[in-house]
């Protein structure tokens, strides 16, 4: 059975992230893994104390609390959830269990509009977006669970290499019965290859008959931002390439920006 994996700092705004991960699961007929990342603190001080055993026990008490937590929702009853702790950073876990386990989304809680302060849940959601090497979908602290209506597709309009991840959003879509409407921000003078990529979607989208729309502007964010204010979609799916569109985005603040400032849940895609 393929995986959701929910990273979890036991917060409030993970605990919000793991809802969306217990409907998403019914939805996709998925299983989802909790799993707690650990690591000693950075300090200043060049005399360092191993306290591995301290975190390592603390984050399995914590996971049984939210274990007993979760196993009293009624609407986790008919999912298969598995728990689990494990030394390293966020993202060197993420891509562990994503390379040895069946992980099709990694799904994890992000600051939102509303100001509310989440450094663990901003910094490393916003870092997981630029690395990790599975779909990941952030979802805000502060927005409750709302069923798929409508996809916002930002593309670059290149053909996707990994077309396991166009497979996914296909799998979404007809899952939710949602819209989806795929856009391009477009700069002057812009060369691109729009029948290749149509040709690619058409592939997996028969179902969907999914639009396509373009939006002039020379700042790929701001067109983003347009482009959501105009749609008012349910989740917006971005690509994050090592190339050409967004490069700047996902190697600079801006992509901190994006992921915690949503106002909406975002599909974060690596191709």
């Amino acid at each position: 059975m393929k995986k959701i994996l929910v990273p979890t700092d036991f917060s409030d705004g993970a605990f919000n992230a793991l809802i969306y991960a217990i409907h998403a699961a019914k939805t996709l007929d998925y299983s989802i893994e909790i799993i707690n990342a650990y690591s000693m603190p950075a300090t200043g001080s060049n005399v360092m104390v191993d306290i591995t055993d301290v975190l390592k026990k603390n984050a399995e008490e914590e996971m049984e609390l939210l274990k007993k937590r979760v196993q009293a929702l009624e609407i986790a009853k008919d999912v298969e959830i598995t728990y689990d702790t494990s030394y390293g950073s966020v993202v060197d876990v993420i891509n562990r269990r994503a390379e040895k386990d069946n992980v099709s989304v990694v799904l994890m809680g992000t600051q939102g509009a509303s100001g509310i302060t989440e450094k663990w849940l901003g910094s490393n959601t916003a870092a997981a977006a630029r690395n990790v090497n599975v779909p990941l979908l952030a979802i805000p602290v502060d927005r409750p669970y709302k069923a798929i209506e409508s996809i916002l597709f930002s593309t670059d309009l290149k053909v996707m290499e990994d077309e396991g991840c166009m497979e996914f959003v296909s799998k979404l879509a007809r899952k939710t019965d949602a819209q989806v409407k795929f856009f391009h921000v477009r700069k002057k003078d812009e060369q691109t290859d729009e029948e290749g990529y149509k040709k690619q979607v058409a592939k997996y989208f028969t179902h969907a008959n999914p639009t396509f729309a373009f939006t002039q502007n020379e700042s790929i964010t701001k067109g983003i931002q347009q482009t959501i204010k105009k749609e008012k979609p349910s989740l917006l799916v971005v690509v994050r390439h090592d190339y050409g569109f967004f490069e700047s985005i996902w190697h600079s603040s801006v992509s901190r920006n994006i992921i915690n400032n949503a106002s909406l849940p975002i599909l974060v895609l690596n191709d």
